[in-house]
Protein backbone atom coordinates (compact mmCIF):
# COMPACT_ATOMS: atom_id res chain seq x y z
CA UNK A 1 0.00 0.00 0.00
CA UNK A 2 1.30 3.36 -0.98
CA UNK A 3 1.44 5.78 1.92
CA UNK A 4 -0.20 9.17 2.03
CA UNK A 5 2.14 12.08 1.85
CA UNK A 6 1.32 13.82 5.09
CA UNK A 7 0.10 13.11 8.57
CA UNK A 8 -3.56 13.85 8.96
CA UNK A 9 -5.46 14.23 12.23
CA UNK A 10 -9.21 14.01 12.62
CA UNK A 11 -9.25 16.37 15.55
CA UNK A 12 -5.67 17.60 15.48
CA UNK A 13 -2.26 16.23 16.14
CA UNK A 14 -2.35 13.26 18.48
CA UNK A 15 0.58 11.37 19.92
CA UNK A 16 1.14 8.42 22.16
CA UNK A 17 -0.93 7.98 25.23
CA UNK A 18 -2.16 5.40 27.66
CA UNK A 19 -2.27 7.69 30.71
CA UNK A 20 -5.59 9.42 29.91
CA UNK A 21 -7.67 7.09 32.02
CA UNK A 22 -11.00 8.88 31.98
CA UNK A 23 -13.49 9.10 34.81
CA UNK A 24 -17.08 10.09 35.39
CA UNK A 25 -17.86 13.14 33.29
CA UNK A 26 -14.60 12.94 31.34
CA UNK A 27 -14.00 11.90 27.77
CA UNK A 28 -11.85 8.81 27.23
CA UNK A 29 -9.48 9.62 24.38
CA UNK A 30 -8.11 6.82 22.22
CA UNK A 31 -5.14 7.55 19.99
CA UNK A 32 -5.28 5.53 16.77
CA UNK A 33 -2.36 5.20 14.33
CA UNK A 34 -2.34 3.85 10.81
CA UNK A 35 -1.16 4.54 7.28
CA UNK A 36 -3.38 4.38 4.22
CA UNK A 37 -3.74 5.86 0.76
CA UNK A 38 -6.45 6.54 -1.79
CA UNK A 39 -10.06 6.80 -0.57
CA UNK A 40 -9.40 4.77 2.59
CA UNK A 41 -8.42 7.58 5.02
CA UNK A 42 -11.58 9.54 4.20
CA UNK A 43 -13.77 6.46 4.67
CA UNK A 44 -11.94 5.71 7.93
CA UNK A 45 -12.47 9.23 9.22
CA UNK A 46 -16.17 9.19 8.33
CA UNK A 47 -16.77 6.06 10.40
CA UNK A 48 -14.67 7.36 13.29
CA UNK A 49 -16.59 10.66 13.25
CA UNK A 50 -19.90 8.79 13.36
CA UNK A 51 -18.71 6.70 16.31
CA UNK A 52 -17.52 9.81 18.15
CA UNK A 53 -20.86 11.53 17.55
CA UNK A 54 -22.80 8.52 18.88
CA UNK A 55 -20.45 8.07 21.85
CA UNK A 56 -19.78 11.50 23.39
CA UNK A 57 -17.86 9.95 26.30
CA UNK A 58 -15.25 8.48 23.92
CA UNK A 59 -13.05 10.29 21.41
CA UNK A 60 -11.11 8.24 18.85
CA UNK A 61 -8.36 10.43 17.39
CA UNK A 62 -6.93 9.25 14.07
CA UNK A 63 -3.33 9.79 13.07
CA UNK A 64 -2.45 8.71 9.53
CA UNK A 65 1.17 8.60 8.45
CA UNK A 66 3.23 6.96 5.69
CA UNK A 67 3.66 3.24 6.30
CA UNK A 68 7.44 3.47 6.62
CA UNK A 69 7.04 6.20 9.26
CA UNK A 70 4.34 4.14 10.98
CA UNK A 71 6.48 1.03 11.33
CA UNK A 72 9.54 3.07 12.21
CA UNK A 73 7.74 4.70 15.11
CA UNK A 74 5.44 1.95 16.39
CA UNK A 75 7.77 -0.44 18.23
CA UNK A 76 9.96 2.30 19.77
CA UNK A 77 6.81 4.02 21.01
CA UNK A 78 5.55 0.78 22.55
CA UNK A 79 8.96 0.11 24.06
CA UNK A 80 9.10 3.51 25.74
CA UNK A 81 5.87 2.77 27.60
CA UNK A 82 3.68 4.82 25.29
CA UNK A 83 2.52 4.08 21.79
CA UNK A 84 -0.98 4.48 20.37
CA UNK A 85 -3.94 2.95 22.15
CA UNK A 86 -5.06 1.44 18.85
CA UNK A 87 -2.99 0.62 15.77
CA UNK A 88 -4.18 -0.72 12.42
CA UNK A 89 -1.71 -2.57 10.19
CA UNK A 90 -1.40 -5.56 7.91
CA UNK A 91 -1.90 -8.74 9.90
CA UNK A 92 1.33 -10.25 8.57
CA UNK A 93 3.14 -8.03 11.10
CA UNK A 94 0.98 -9.05 14.05
CA UNK A 95 2.97 -12.06 15.29
CA UNK A 96 6.21 -10.12 15.78
CA UNK A 97 4.45 -7.52 17.94
CA UNK A 98 2.45 -10.12 19.87
CA UNK A 99 5.62 -12.07 20.68
CA UNK A 100 7.21 -8.91 22.12
CA UNK A 101 4.27 -8.51 24.50
CA UNK A 102 3.21 -5.07 23.31
CA UNK A 103 -0.31 -6.06 22.20
CA UNK A 104 -3.26 -6.90 24.42
CA UNK A 105 -5.10 -10.19 23.77
CA UNK A 106 -8.64 -9.61 22.54
CA UNK A 107 -10.14 -13.06 23.00
CA UNK A 108 -12.55 -11.50 25.49
CA UNK A 109 -13.92 -9.21 22.77
CA UNK A 110 -14.44 -12.18 20.46
CA UNK A 111 -16.26 -14.03 23.23
CA UNK A 112 -18.53 -11.12 24.13
CA UNK A 113 -19.53 -9.72 20.71
CA UNK A 114 -21.85 -11.93 18.60
CA UNK A 115 -20.65 -10.10 15.46
CA UNK A 116 -17.33 -11.93 15.81
CA UNK A 117 -19.13 -15.03 14.53
CA UNK A 118 -19.82 -13.46 11.12
CA UNK A 119 -16.32 -12.15 10.41
CA UNK A 120 -14.41 -13.61 7.45
CA UNK A 121 -12.74 -16.81 8.65
CA UNK A 122 -9.43 -16.18 6.90
CA UNK A 123 -9.29 -12.76 8.55
CA UNK A 124 -9.77 -14.15 12.07
CA UNK A 125 -7.09 -16.76 11.37
CA UNK A 126 -4.73 -13.96 10.40
CA UNK A 127 -5.04 -12.23 13.80
CA UNK A 128 -4.22 -15.37 15.78
CA UNK A 129 -0.80 -15.99 17.29
CA UNK A 130 0.03 -18.91 19.58
CA UNK A 131 -3.69 -19.79 19.86
CA UNK A 132 -4.54 -16.27 21.07
CA UNK A 133 -6.20 -13.46 19.14
CA UNK A 134 -4.26 -10.21 19.37
CA UNK A 135 -6.33 -8.01 17.08
CA UNK A 136 -9.73 -7.63 15.48
CA UNK A 137 -9.90 -7.80 11.67
CA UNK A 138 -10.73 -4.38 10.24
CA UNK A 139 -10.56 -5.00 6.52
CA UNK A 140 -10.31 -8.05 4.31
CA UNK A 141 -9.53 -8.04 0.60
CA UNK A 142 -9.04 -10.95 -1.75
CA UNK A 143 -7.00 -10.65 -4.92
CA UNK A 144 -8.63 -11.22 -8.29
CA UNK A 145 -7.64 -11.50 -11.91
CA UNK A 146 -8.06 -8.16 -13.71
CA UNK A 147 -8.39 -8.42 -17.49
CA UNK A 148 -8.83 -5.98 -20.37
CA UNK A 149 -12.05 -6.82 -22.21
CA UNK A 150 -11.13 -4.95 -25.40
CA UNK A 151 -7.82 -6.78 -25.65
CA UNK A 152 -9.62 -10.08 -25.18
CA UNK A 153 -11.93 -9.29 -28.11
CA UNK A 154 -9.00 -8.25 -30.30
CA UNK A 155 -7.22 -11.54 -29.54
CA UNK A 156 -10.33 -13.58 -30.35
CA UNK A 157 -11.08 -14.39 -26.72
CA UNK A 158 -14.54 -14.13 -25.19
CA UNK A 159 -14.49 -11.34 -22.57
CA UNK A 160 -17.57 -12.84 -20.93
CA UNK A 161 -15.72 -16.12 -20.39
CA UNK A 162 -12.43 -15.32 -18.66
CA UNK A 163 -10.04 -18.22 -18.03
CA UNK A 164 -10.99 -20.57 -15.21
CA UNK A 165 -8.05 -23.02 -15.29
CA UNK A 166 -4.29 -22.59 -15.50
CA UNK A 167 -4.26 -24.08 -19.03
CA UNK A 168 -6.86 -21.57 -20.22
CA UNK A 169 -5.06 -18.76 -18.43
CA UNK A 170 -1.66 -19.56 -19.90
CA UNK A 171 -3.09 -19.95 -23.40
CA UNK A 172 -4.77 -16.56 -23.05
CA UNK A 173 -1.48 -14.97 -21.90
CA UNK A 174 0.31 -16.28 -24.97
CA UNK A 175 -2.44 -15.10 -27.33
CA UNK A 176 -2.44 -11.66 -25.73
CA UNK A 177 1.33 -11.20 -25.95
CA UNK A 178 2.40 -9.23 -29.05
CA UNK A 179 5.91 -8.70 -30.39
CA UNK A 180 5.05 -7.14 -33.72
CA UNK A 181 8.57 -6.04 -34.64
CA UNK A 182 10.00 -9.39 -33.49
CA UNK A 183 12.80 -7.79 -31.51
CA UNK A 184 12.27 -10.09 -28.52
CA UNK A 185 10.58 -7.41 -26.42
CA UNK A 186 6.80 -7.52 -26.72
CA UNK A 187 4.93 -4.27 -27.12
CA UNK A 188 1.99 -5.89 -25.32
CA UNK A 189 2.21 -8.52 -22.61
CA UNK A 190 -0.45 -11.02 -21.75
CA UNK A 191 0.24 -10.61 -18.04
CA UNK A 192 1.87 -8.20 -15.61
CA UNK A 193 3.34 -10.45 -12.91
CA UNK A 194 5.17 -8.53 -10.16
CA UNK A 195 7.97 -10.22 -8.24
CA UNK A 196 8.85 -7.66 -5.53
CA UNK A 197 7.57 -4.62 -3.64
CA UNK A 198 4.06 -5.83 -4.32
CA UNK A 199 1.17 -7.46 -2.57
CA UNK A 200 2.07 -11.19 -2.62
CA UNK A 201 1.12 -12.79 -5.94
CA UNK A 202 3.65 -15.59 -6.35
CA UNK A 203 2.35 -17.55 -3.31
CA UNK A 204 -0.99 -17.84 -5.13
CA UNK A 205 0.81 -19.59 -7.97
CA UNK A 206 2.41 -21.99 -5.51
CA UNK A 207 -0.89 -22.75 -3.76
CA UNK A 208 -2.66 -23.58 -7.03
CA UNK A 209 -0.13 -26.35 -7.64
CA UNK A 210 -0.16 -27.65 -4.05
CA UNK A 211 3.04 -25.87 -3.04
CA UNK A 212 3.73 -23.18 -0.45
CA UNK A 213 6.40 -21.03 1.16
CA UNK A 214 6.15 -22.87 4.51
CA UNK A 215 4.76 -26.19 5.63
CA UNK A 216 1.22 -25.97 7.11
CA UNK A 217 2.44 -25.84 10.72
CA UNK A 218 4.93 -23.07 9.89
CA UNK A 219 7.83 -25.08 11.28
CA UNK A 220 9.97 -25.35 8.14
CA UNK A 221 10.30 -24.33 4.53
CA UNK A 222 8.16 -25.88 1.80
CA UNK A 223 10.26 -24.40 -1.00
CA UNK A 224 11.91 -27.70 -1.95
CA UNK A 225 8.67 -29.65 -2.15
CA UNK A 226 8.13 -31.01 -5.70
CA UNK A 227 4.84 -29.10 -5.99
CA UNK A 228 6.56 -25.79 -5.19
CA UNK A 229 9.50 -26.41 -7.53
CA UNK A 230 7.18 -27.43 -10.37
CA UNK A 231 5.01 -24.35 -9.90
CA UNK A 232 7.96 -21.95 -9.97
CA UNK A 233 9.58 -23.67 -12.95
CA UNK A 234 6.38 -23.73 -15.03
CA UNK A 235 5.65 -20.04 -14.48
CA UNK A 236 9.26 -18.94 -14.97
CA UNK A 237 9.40 -20.94 -18.22
CA UNK A 238 6.26 -19.17 -19.41
CA UNK A 239 7.80 -15.78 -18.63
CA UNK A 240 11.21 -16.59 -20.15
CA UNK A 241 10.15 -18.57 -23.22
CA UNK A 242 6.84 -16.93 -24.13
CA UNK A 243 7.60 -13.43 -22.78
CA UNK A 244 4.10 -13.21 -21.31
CA UNK A 245 5.27 -10.76 -18.61
CA UNK A 246 8.30 -8.56 -18.09
CA UNK A 247 10.59 -9.61 -15.24
CA UNK A 248 11.57 -7.45 -12.29
CA UNK A 249 8.20 -5.74 -11.91
CA UNK A 250 7.12 -4.01 -8.71
CA UNK A 251 3.45 -3.88 -7.82
CA UNK A 252 3.28 -0.29 -9.04
CA UNK A 253 4.92 -1.31 -12.34
CA UNK A 254 2.36 -4.07 -12.87
CA UNK A 255 -0.55 -1.75 -12.12
CA UNK A 256 0.80 0.83 -14.57
CA UNK A 257 1.24 -1.70 -17.37
CA UNK A 258 -2.37 -2.75 -16.97
CA UNK A 259 -3.64 0.82 -16.64
CA UNK A 260 -1.84 1.92 -19.82
CA UNK A 261 -2.89 -1.04 -21.95
CA UNK A 262 0.56 -2.61 -22.14
CA UNK A 263 -0.54 -5.73 -20.26
CA UNK A 264 -3.84 -7.50 -20.75
CA UNK A 265 -4.06 -9.11 -17.31
CA UNK A 266 -2.77 -8.73 -13.78
CA UNK A 267 -3.63 -9.83 -10.25
CA UNK A 268 -4.62 -7.10 -7.82
CA UNK A 269 -7.01 -5.98 -5.12
CA UNK A 270 -10.07 -3.70 -5.01
CA UNK A 271 -7.99 -0.54 -4.58
CA UNK A 272 -6.95 -0.80 -8.24
CA UNK A 273 -10.54 -0.46 -9.50
CA UNK A 274 -10.57 3.25 -8.63
CA UNK A 275 -7.62 4.03 -10.92
CA UNK A 276 -8.83 2.49 -14.17
CA UNK A 277 -10.82 5.31 -15.75
CA UNK A 278 -11.03 4.75 -19.49
CA UNK A 279 -9.96 1.09 -19.27
CA UNK A 280 -12.52 -1.48 -20.42
CA UNK A 281 -11.78 -3.99 -17.69
CA UNK A 282 -13.44 -6.69 -15.67
CA UNK A 283 -12.43 -8.98 -12.82
CA UNK A 284 -12.64 -12.73 -12.30
CA UNK A 285 -11.48 -15.27 -9.73
CA UNK A 286 -7.86 -16.33 -10.03
CA UNK A 287 -8.01 -19.44 -12.25
CA UNK A 288 -7.84 -22.83 -10.61
CA UNK A 289 -4.48 -24.58 -10.59
CA UNK A 290 -3.91 -28.32 -11.11
CA UNK A 291 -4.40 -28.94 -7.37
CA UNK A 292 -6.84 -26.27 -6.22
CA UNK A 293 -8.17 -22.76 -6.63
CA UNK A 294 -6.73 -20.22 -4.22
CA UNK A 295 -6.07 -16.55 -3.78
CA UNK A 296 -4.55 -14.30 -1.16
CA UNK A 297 -6.70 -12.88 1.59
CA UNK A 298 -5.12 -9.65 2.82
CA UNK A 299 -6.22 -8.50 6.27
CA UNK A 300 -5.69 -5.22 8.06
CA UNK A 301 -6.25 -5.63 11.77
CA UNK A 302 -6.63 -3.22 14.67
CA UNK A 303 -4.59 -4.05 17.77
CA UNK A 304 -4.86 -2.75 21.30
CA UNK A 305 -1.87 -1.50 23.29
CA UNK A 306 -1.00 -3.98 26.06
CA UNK A 307 -0.67 -1.10 28.56
CA UNK A 308 -4.07 0.53 28.11
CA UNK A 309 -6.07 1.22 31.25
CA UNK A 310 -9.32 -0.66 31.95
CA UNK A 311 -11.30 2.45 30.96
CA UNK A 312 -9.53 2.67 27.63
CA UNK A 313 -9.90 -1.04 27.02
CA UNK A 314 -13.65 -0.80 27.54
CA UNK A 315 -13.87 2.21 25.23
CA UNK A 316 -11.74 0.47 22.61
CA UNK A 317 -13.98 -2.60 22.70
CA UNK A 318 -16.97 -0.35 22.06
CA UNK A 319 -15.23 1.11 19.02
CA UNK A 320 -14.30 -2.35 17.72
CA UNK A 321 -17.92 -3.45 18.02
CA UNK A 322 -19.03 -0.36 16.15
CA UNK A 323 -16.51 -0.95 13.38
CA UNK A 324 -17.83 -4.46 12.63
CA UNK A 325 -21.47 -3.37 12.86
CA UNK A 326 -23.64 -3.48 9.75
CA UNK A 327 -23.98 0.31 9.74
CA UNK A 328 -20.24 0.97 9.82
CA UNK A 329 -19.48 -1.74 7.28
CA UNK A 330 -22.06 -0.31 4.88
CA UNK A 331 -20.26 3.03 5.07
CA UNK A 332 -16.90 1.32 4.72
CA UNK A 333 -17.94 -0.40 1.48
CA UNK A 334 -19.38 2.82 0.06
CA UNK A 335 -16.43 4.98 1.01
CA UNK A 336 -13.49 2.69 0.28
CA UNK A 337 -14.71 0.28 -2.37
CA UNK A 338 -13.43 -2.58 -0.23
CA UNK A 339 -15.60 -5.55 0.83
CA UNK A 340 -17.11 -5.79 4.27
CA UNK A 341 -15.29 -7.70 6.98
CA UNK A 342 -18.61 -9.50 7.53
CA UNK A 343 -19.61 -12.55 5.48
CA UNK A 344 -23.31 -11.68 5.77
CA UNK A 345 -23.06 -8.22 4.20
CA UNK A 346 -21.36 -7.60 0.91
CA UNK A 347 -23.81 -6.32 -1.70
CA UNK A 348 -23.48 -2.70 -2.81
CA UNK A 349 -25.80 -1.57 -5.59
CA UNK A 350 -23.61 1.22 -6.98
CA UNK A 351 -20.34 -0.78 -6.88
CA UNK A 352 -20.68 -4.36 -8.14
CA UNK A 353 -16.96 -4.98 -7.63
CA UNK A 354 -17.47 -5.04 -3.84
CA UNK A 355 -19.53 -8.23 -4.13
CA UNK A 356 -17.08 -9.66 -6.67
CA UNK A 357 -14.15 -9.34 -4.29
CA UNK A 358 -16.18 -10.51 -1.31
CA UNK A 359 -17.22 -13.67 -3.12
CA UNK A 360 -13.63 -14.86 -3.28
CA UNK A 361 -13.36 -15.07 0.50
CA UNK A 362 -14.32 -18.72 -0.06
CA UNK A 363 -10.98 -19.44 -1.77
CA UNK A 364 -8.84 -16.86 0.05
CA UNK A 365 -6.21 -17.67 2.62
CA UNK A 366 -3.73 -15.63 4.65
CA UNK A 367 -0.02 -15.86 3.94
CA UNK A 368 2.06 -17.39 6.74
CA UNK A 369 -0.28 -16.39 9.60
CA UNK A 370 1.34 -16.30 13.04
CA UNK A 371 4.90 -16.34 11.67
CA UNK A 372 7.03 -13.94 13.71
CA UNK A 373 9.75 -13.52 11.08
CA UNK A 374 7.36 -12.91 8.20
CA UNK A 375 9.32 -9.95 6.79
CA UNK A 376 12.65 -11.78 6.75
CA UNK A 377 11.21 -14.93 5.21
CA UNK A 378 8.96 -13.34 2.64
CA UNK A 379 10.70 -10.09 1.70
CA UNK A 380 14.36 -10.98 2.24
CA UNK A 381 14.30 -14.62 1.16
CA UNK A 382 11.28 -15.57 -0.95
CA UNK A 383 10.86 -12.38 -2.98
CA UNK A 384 14.63 -12.19 -3.48
CA UNK A 385 14.93 -15.70 -4.85
CA UNK A 386 11.96 -15.24 -7.19
CA UNK A 387 13.62 -12.07 -8.49
CA UNK A 388 16.96 -13.85 -8.95
CA UNK A 389 15.34 -16.80 -10.75
CA UNK A 390 13.33 -14.45 -12.95
CA UNK A 391 16.46 -12.48 -13.84
CA UNK A 392 18.29 -15.71 -14.75
CA UNK A 393 20.88 -15.23 -12.03
CA UNK A 394 20.21 -18.65 -10.48
CA UNK A 395 18.39 -21.82 -11.52
CA UNK A 396 15.06 -22.87 -10.03
CA UNK A 397 16.36 -25.89 -8.08
CA UNK A 398 19.48 -24.19 -6.75
CA UNK A 399 17.69 -20.96 -5.90
CA UNK A 400 14.85 -22.63 -4.03
CA UNK A 401 17.22 -24.97 -2.18
CA UNK A 402 19.28 -22.01 -0.96
CA UNK A 403 16.14 -20.12 -0.01
CA UNK A 404 14.83 -23.14 1.89
CA UNK A 405 18.03 -23.36 3.94
CA UNK A 406 17.91 -19.66 4.79
CA UNK A 407 14.23 -19.92 5.71
CA UNK A 408 14.86 -22.85 8.05
CA UNK A 409 17.72 -20.96 9.70
CA UNK A 410 15.46 -17.96 10.30
CA UNK A 411 12.71 -20.15 11.73
CA UNK A 412 15.17 -21.95 14.03
CA UNK A 413 16.52 -18.65 15.29
CA UNK A 414 13.07 -17.30 16.13
CA UNK A 415 12.06 -20.18 18.40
Amino acid sequence: MVAIAAVVGLIGAVGCGTADTGSAGRVVRLSFWSGYAGPVPEAFETIVAEFNADNPDVRVEMNFMPWDVFFGKLLPAYGSGGGPDLAAFDSTHLAQYAKKGVLAPVDDWFESDPASNVLVTAATEAVTYDDTKYAVPMTFSSLKLFYNRAMFVEAGLDPDRPPTTWDEWRNAMVKLTKDEDRDGTPEQHGMALPDHDAIPVWPILLWGNGGDVLEPDGSKSALTRPETIHAVRSWIDLVHKKKVSPVGLTGADADELFQTGKAAMTIAGPWVTTGLDGVDFDVAPVPSGPTRQATLGSTTSVALNAKVTPEKKQAAHRFLSYWVSEEAQENWMKGSGHPSIRVDQNALADNPFVAEFAADARIAQPLMPGVVEFDKIYNDVFESVIQDIGAGEVGVDEGLANAARRTDEILAGSR
